[in-house]
């Protein structure tokens, strides 16, 4: 993905001449932002995610920044800090590389194979003195990273007692910021962090320096972690199989993985969209249709990977369908609780409109004890009951639930 056409989150206009301007224990020009923030580039493949997707690395820095101005009065929004686009030339970003205090990673497996953002690590780091990373690096979690992915040369920065207690440490910042209100956890994140920068600016300001390339910089992440594998199976009606009352009308095809649930983007399937989701949260995404795997699925030799089984919910229309899901999803089974379940539906769509009572009749007969035991969070996104503009946010919480459990389960 290119991210919309952002400004560098403090104008290049306004950056000539930053690098080198500064002495220690100076107050920083206006122009000099405070802090840095480097994150993982969606890839071009999500162009066509919502807006509200597209833009959350963005909405998260404005955030921050704001909260800083209220802590630091006589800076501007505008100067606090640099936030690269994806096609950002490499002067202005050295530029404030070179001038920063504070380096501000958004911590995901997917950041750590990305050699852009080791590139960025590897140029602040050179500025701060051993002693001091804990100082001047201020990681956030965007999606949570297992201790043992995290590469050799970013372990001498304590990614956790700085950190202790902050909620995106166990969840990762991602979710946070879904259906977030105000004094949330996503809030209370902002707010410490911000207090962070301000206080290393204020107490422990770092002296500017001299870095004369950014693509000549080793990667601090070198070889990227393995990444672990998500099977991803999709139930759907196909063209030849199709519930009463159900017409393919572009959303279905010949495999079940040719699902498109959403009328207004046809030439985009779902395994597309929940493969660019996996891929950007870090899994390697198996997808799978259901018939093609139900009988193993159901007699529990695929449990080699954290699972999540997503369900046209007019394929509960489906007896034989149903039967299967309910014997997949039924507590007591005793399936290993890294397999778990999502259903779609688009109440945008007319036929399921029509049909929307038989339909959540279907879902509730099927999954409704199934998803009683599930937390809080995770029933919500599981149960199919958000607009689809959520869905991006509520398959990643199901994923990362799933993917999680495993990785606990499979630790002890």
């Amino acid at each position: 993905m290119t991210m919309p056409s952002v400004r560098y989150r403090n104008d290049v206009k306004g950056q000539k001449g930053m690098a080198g301007s500064r002495q220690s224990g100076d107050e920083p020009s206006v122009h000099e932002p405070l802090f840095f923030l480097s994150y993982a580039r969606p890839h071009e493949a999500e162009a066509e995610r919502p807006r509200e997707e597209l833009d959350l690395f963005l909405t998260f820095f404005d955030d921050l920044t704001q909260q800083i101005s209220t802590l630091l009065p006589r800076k501007r929004p505008g100067d606090l800090g640099y936030a690269a686009p994806a096609d950002a030339p490499e002067r202005p970003t050295l530029q404030a590389l070179s001038v920063c205090h504070v380096f501000v990673p958004l911590i995901s497996p997917q950041y750590f194979s990305t050699r852009r953002c080791g590139l960025e690590w590897s140029a602040f780091r050179k500025r701060v003195r051993t002693r001091d990373v804990g100082l001047h690096f201020v990681p956030v979690t965007w999606a949570p990273v297992e201790p043992a992915d995290i590469p050799p040369d970013v372990l001498e920065v304590d990614f956790h007692t700085p950190r202790e207690g902050r909620a995106d440490i166990a969840e990762g910042l991602y979710p946070l910021m879904v259906d977030r209100a105000p004094g949330s956890d996503y809030d209370l994140v902002v707010r410490n962090v911000a207090r962070t920068i301000s206080c290393v600016v204020r107490e422990h300001p770092l002296p500017a320096g001299v870095l004369p390339s950014l693509l000549g910089q080793q990667n601090a992440f070198r070889a990227a972690p393995t990444r672990l594998l998500l099977r991803i199976v999709i139930l759907a009606p196909t063209r030849d199989r199709s519930p009463k009352g159900r017409t393919a009308d572009g959303h279905y095809g010949d495999a079940q993985t040719d699902w498109a649930p959403y009328g207004d983007r046809r030439d985009r399937t779902l395994a597309a969209d929940v493969r660019t989701i996996a891929d950007r949260l870090g899994y390697a995404p198996e997808i799978v249709g259901f018939d093609d795997v139900a009988p193993a699925l159901l007699a529990g030799t695929l449990s080699s990977a954290p699972t999540v089984l997503l369900i046209d919910n007019w394929a509960l229309l489906d007896t034989a369908w149903r039967d299967q899901v309910a014997a997949y999803a039924d507590p007591a089974a005793k399936r290993p609780d890294w397999e778990t379940f999502m259903v779609v539906r688009d109440d945008h769509d007319p036929q399921t409109r029509q049909r929307g009572a038989d339909l959540r009749a279907a879902v509730d007969e099927t999954l409704a004890a199934s998803l009683r035991a599930m937390q809080t969070v995770v029933e919500h996104a599981a149960s199919g009951n958000g607009p689809r503009e959520r869905f991006p946010s509520h398959f990643s919480t199901v994923a990362e639930f799933a993917a999680g459990l495993f990785r606990f389960r499979r630790s002890r």
